[in-house]
């Protein structure tokens, strides 16, 4: 049979270089804080498939969940939009059944978890913060880093900015997943650290009317989680903050972008394996998994 020939096994071929870099050496390396973790220490051929090759399935409900919360958290902290749940449960009305839920029950479920979900944040919207108070929104910035050998250059956008009573910048950053890190963690999570070292070079400058704050930290609010009361309540969101990265305690910041770029310039996209597979959509296609491991080795 001609078709079983072993010249059309592609098992047998040898595998492809590309003449092209992926990424030009003389030129800084474009990273987002985001992708960041992903990258250095998650699964950097993860971040290629879906960073760079944009292999990504479309975005799902949760991902538009996400999103509209993001807009309304938005339009409170700049003031086009009353802190008013009422208010913003007509907003969210307006947006809603362009969501493509699987079944009705399951729209209904998340609308009333979107509302918890705002009532969360308004509450830690009018709260007092250490007299902390917003300076922008949704803020996008584009700094570039030394990190070691190499120039990274960061793009991204912080949910929100916030100035306390001493002229600190804090960056924070709302999620609406299920799952929050560990404390050990948040210690060390590379998108809050990338964030503060933005703000040390000049991030959020023009927020704070051209003079550079020092910064005082960076902290995740988790809208879907509570924070647990002593009375059993949950009305305020779940908060992991991170402390200010100075001297050579955040070091390890510049040594994780040193160690990104070079995985980029190397090309090294070397898969591993962890929890992260268990809801990868390469699964198929990595060579650390059965389903994706060569069939002629």
């Amino acid at each position: 049979m001609p078709s079983a020939h072993p010249y059309r096994w592609w098992g047998m071929w040898d595998p492809t270089e590309s003449k092209v870099p992926l990424r030009d050496r003389d030129q800084p390396v474009t990273l987002s804080g985001s992708a960041l973790d992903q990258l250095a220490n998650t699964c950097a051929l993860q971040w290629f498939l879906g960073r760079e090759v944009k292999a990504d399935a479309p975005a799902t409900t949760a991902q538009g969940f996400g999103n509209v919360v993001h807009v309304l958290a938005d339009e409170v902290a700049s003031g086009h939009t009353p802190a008013d749940l009422a208010v913003l449960m007509e907003r969210l009305d307006s947006v809603w059944n362009a969501l493509a839920f699987d079944a009705p029950w399951k729209s209904a479920q998340e609308k009333a978890n979107a509302r918890v979900a705002l009532e969360r944040f308004l509450k830690w919207h009018v709260m007092d913060r250490a007299g902390r108070s917003p300076v922008a929104s949704e803020h996008d910035f584009d700094v570039t880093l030394e990190a070691g050998d190499y120039q990274v250059r960061i793009r991204g956008q912080m949910d929100r900015v916030e100035v306390d009573g001493d002229g600190r910048a804090y960056v924070v950053d709302f999620k609406t997943g299920k799952h929050a890190p560990t404390s050990s963690e948040v210690a060390r999570h590379p998108q809050l650290a990338v964030y503060q070292l933005a703000v040390r070079e000049g991030a959020v400058d023009e927020a704070f009317d051209g003079v550079r704050p020092e910064p005082g930290g960076a902290e995740l609010v988790h809208l879907r989680q509570g924070a647990p009361r002593r009375d059993g309540g949950e009305t305020l969101p779940k908060v992991q903050a991170q402390d200010a990265q100075e001297g050579p305690e955040g070091e390890w910041v510049g040594d994780l972008l040193a160690t990104a770029a070079g995985k980029v310039l190397d090309e090294r996209f070397t898969p591993t394996t962890g929890q992260h597979c268990t809801h990868c959509a390469f699964r198929a296609s990595c060579s650390a998994r059965p389903e994706g491991r060569h069939v002629v080795e």
